[in-house]
């Protein structure tokens, strides 16, 4: 049986990943820093690396056939404002060293997770700016520290491609969301973190903080169709950097009326303009996907928000519980 590998295994993208490729029965290593922090993995054999490490990297992916490389030092917007060194130095590092790793090792397919952050800022200034479409990506101006790690990395892969075969796939994730993600704190993205403050408020109604003036808009999808879509690619023929998103829009404000109406509560904004807030106007050309995968994201963000606001919700009682204990 080929093995296939999974860096980043113990993160919120690859725990589901890793447990969707077992379900098919494939033998999965998972390789990260640490185990994922809210269920057990289910990758047969689990090593604790730091990719940072050449040597370690080399070991993360040794007799692998096919490797998803989704490993990253990332978080929400908070994260990216309050660590953007970090974030820089870690993922060139992780990057460079896994890509490398996979060359010599043999790898016969390799998958860069990449993001919607290596599109340039120009083309987002507006919330109704147009989906982005993948060409669309030069003239460079990625978003921030990690936009620009993600779209040196993706040129790597290129450069790898050409220069030694290597079939490398490249994702541009958009907004990925769902249950078993991280919730609280800085590295929470901004659909986990607006559950979690819905959560806490203290009876059925109540005024939670927004940043931003709640008319940036994004297109968020849910984390079944990011694994399928994954699995799909790294599957397939495709050789150009391909968008995984959702063409649902949706305004921040609007996001926060969803979120209550699962909840069951009356919720009140108070926004706070002078909050980072990222591009105005984020959303997912699925043009290309639909051409060459034959597919695209199904899952409206109702039916994701009804399955993720719960489990958030879950993780907020049972602190709040231990916390009172």
């Amino acid at each position: 049986m080929t093995l296939i590998v999974v860096t980043g295994a113990g993160g919120f993208i690859g725990s589901h990943l890793v447990r969707r490729l077992v379900r098919e029965g494939h033998r999965v290593r998972g390789a990260d820093l640490a185990h994922p922090r809210h269920e057990p993995t289910a990758a047969q054999e689990f090593v604790t690396v730091d990719l940072r490490d050449p040597v370690q990297a080399r070991c993360a992916v040794a007799g692998a056939d096919t490797v998803y490389a989704l490993a990253a030092n990332m978080g929400g917007i908070g994260w990216t404002h309050q660590a953007p060194a970090e974030i820089l130095h870690d993922n060139l590092l992780i990057s460079t060293h896994t890509i490398e790793a996979c060359r010599a090792a043999g790898v016969r397919t390799t998958l860069y997770t990449s993001s919607a952050c290596v599109y340039p800022g120009y083309l987002q200034r507006e919330p109704d700016a147009p989906p982005l479409a993948e060409h669309r990506v030069f003239p460079a101006e990625p978003d921030m520290e990690y936009g620009w790690e993600k779209l040196t990395t993706e040129l790597l892969c290129k450069a790898y491609r050409k220069s030694h075969g290597m079939d490398i796939k490249i994702a541009r994730l958009h907004a990925i969301y769902g249950p078993v993600g991280e919730f609280d704190g800085p590295r929470a993205k901004s659909l986990a973190m607006l559950c979690t403050k819905v959560a806490r408020l203290d009876g059925d109604e109540g005024e939670i903080e927004v940043w931003g003036d709640g008319t940036q808009t994004r297109s968020y999808c849910y984390i079944d169709d990011c694994v399928e879509g994954l699995i799909r690619l790294a599957r397939s023929e495709v050789t150009e950097p391909l968008n995984i998103g959702s063409e649902e829009r949706i305004d921040i404000a609007s996001l926060v009326d969803r979120i209550a109406h699962v909840a069951g509560k009356k919720v009140r904004c108070a926004f706070a303009p002078d909050r980072p807030v990222g591009p105005r106007g984020r959303s997912s050309d699925n043009t290309r996907c639909r051409q060459l995968l034959g597919w695209e994201p199904g899952t409206t963000l109702q039916a994701g928000l009804e399955r993720t606001y719960p489990w958030i919700a879950q993780q907020v009682a049972a602190g709040e519980e231990s916390a009172d204990g």
